[in-house]
């Protein structure tokens, strides 16, 4: 089994539905990469398991569910101040900006890690994080 404990389940189902804004595309994309035979990719530290599964499943979810299945998308003209408005803001991004502020501002990797499970580099993968900072309303530097 890929996925060795709970904790990692609920918290790829969590980031699935974040992206997606569909918890049960999150769910049928999980639940497949659950039976996937991977051993050779939970060998190693945790945090480097934990990434290669994240990478996996990012790469699952972007062919699934490129685009947010929802009608609450847009960008603000300023920042966002409810929870629907920051879910709004959030699921008017790209797929991949989506993924990426997600997996630093909310799963807690670091944005080098984010770019080696968006399958990016590191330099696309900020372009990405900034272009969804700002669509929080958040100051660039």
């Amino acid at each position: 089994m890929l996925i060795p404990d709970h904790s990692l389940a609920r918290r790829l189902h969590r980031y699935g539905f974040l992206v997606t804004a569909d918890i049960a595309a999150a769910g049928r994309v999980l639940d497949r990469l659950a039976v996937r035979d991977t051993t050779k990719t939970t060998a190693g530290p945790t945090f480097s398991r934990d990434r290669e599964i994240f990478r996996q499943f990012t790469g699952d979810l972007k062919s699934q569910a490129p685009s947010a299945q929802t009608n609450l998308r847009f960008m603000p003209a300023s920042a966002p101040i409810s929870p629907a408005s920051f879910a709004a803001a959030l699921w008017g991004l790209p797929f991949t900006s989506r993924a990426i502020v997600v997996l630093v501002c909310v799963e807690g990797f670091s944005l080098a890690e984010a770019a080696f499970i968006a399958g990016l580099p590191l330099a696309r993968a900020e372009h990405f994080m900034l272009y969804g900072l700002l669509a929080f309303g958040a100051d660039a530097p």
